[in-house]
């Protein structure tokens, strides 16, 4: 169990992660910081390379993992992945999920620790045509809402938050093929997406922009895309990691800054050939951006009270089966 002695008291055992000053780095220039040996690590993903992960892509051909003393090797996720499987059982790996994902995992005793979020709030949304009258939580009743199998139960949290009875609306799980033209033809009046990619290739197909109800808007409240490590990995380099944050939002920061040629340099070197549209990159980013940078927290903070909260709301609504004895974030980060 992760609430067992042998886990609390290593979380309990786990070192201050070393600062790298700003001095230190800028001092650096474009070089590697001094008396750092370079070592290997992977970061793997949940999802395909795309502008979700401009940050990572940044600061890898930008050389903030090199000058960090660091060769990061980034590894889109293939169909069916179960990532914090394959960052557990491969060394010197970390990897980015969902909240849910995490908390599950250390449930089950799997020894990884949550360092750092990329985005600040979950993206998951119902999407509906334009013309639709959708505006508001309280007109999906009595609507026909075509949902995914991770989208059921935290539909129903939010509505739960808002007094209305999921019974009231009528949800179908659907796959993700097809859902776009279902969505046209009326067979629903709205259907699950992610706020980050998804409506812009909808207006791209309709020529106008959809509306969204987005659930972190209406109480759902989680990260998203969570860097976590194994728990032997963090123990045993704590310094690694704090360079591989660093680096990361450092590459983060830039992308935000200029996004036109982040998606240029996404398109360039990084992304499959049905993702090759600078216009779609960018504006995928701009919207990304919103959710890495908000409300004025530091890029990649994930605060550890908040963590605890959101982990017994996942818990109230399904989400997980159970809260872990030591469902922790590490305050690492910034």
């Amino acid at each position: 169990m992760v609430g067992s002695s042998r886990y609390t008291d290593r979380l309990a055992l786990l070192p201050t992660l070393p600062l790298i000053s700003r001095r230190t780095f800028l001092q650096a220039g474009v070089g590697m910081i001094p008396g750092l040996k370079p070592q290997p690590l992977t970061m793997q993903l949940d999802w395909r390379l795309n502008a979700q992960f401009a940050g990572l892509c940044v600061a890898q051909t930008r050389g903030d993992y090199r000058r960090h003393g660091l060769t990061v090797t980034i590894n889109p996720a293939p169909p069916d992945i179960d990532v914090v499987q394959t960052v557990v059982s491969q060394p010197r790996t970390v990897g980015c999920a969902e909240e849910s994902l995490i908390l599950t995992a250390q449930a089950r005793g799997v020894e990884v620790v949550a360092i750092a979020a990329m985005l600040q709030a979950s993206p998951l949304s119902l999407m509906s045509l334009p013309n639709s009258s959708l505006r508001d939580l309280s007109q999906l009743i009595g609507k026909r809402i075509g949902v995914h199998s991770d989208g059921q139960k935290a539909l129903d949290l939010v509505l739960a938050l808002h007094d209305i009875d999921p019974a009231r609306v009528n949800t179908i799980e659907i796959p993700y093929q097809n859902k776009y033209q279902r969505l046209i033809n009326g067979e629903f009046d709205a259907v699950q997406c992610y706020a980050l990619d998804e409506p812009i290739r909808f207006a791209q197909r309709i020529g106008q922009t959809p509306n969204l109800l987005t659930f972190s808007d209406y109480g759902f409240d989680a990260y998203s895309q969570v860097i976590f490590a194994p728990l032997q990995l963090v123990s045993e380099q704590p310094e690694v990691i704090h360079r591989f944050l660093e680096a990361t939002f450092a590459g983060w920061r830039w992308a935000i800054d200029h996004p036109s040629s982040t998606a240029q340099l996404l398109v360039d070197r990084y992304v499959d050939t049905d993702y090759q549209d600078v216009a779609y990159q960018t504006q995928s980013l701009k919207m990304i951006s919103t959710y890495v940078q908000r409300d004025r927290h530091p890029l990649g903070e994930l605060d550890q009270a908040r963590w605890q909260r959101s982990a017994q709301q996942l818990a109230q609504a399904g989400l997980i089966d159970t809260v872990p004895d030591a469902s922790v974030a590490l305050n690492i980060w910034p």
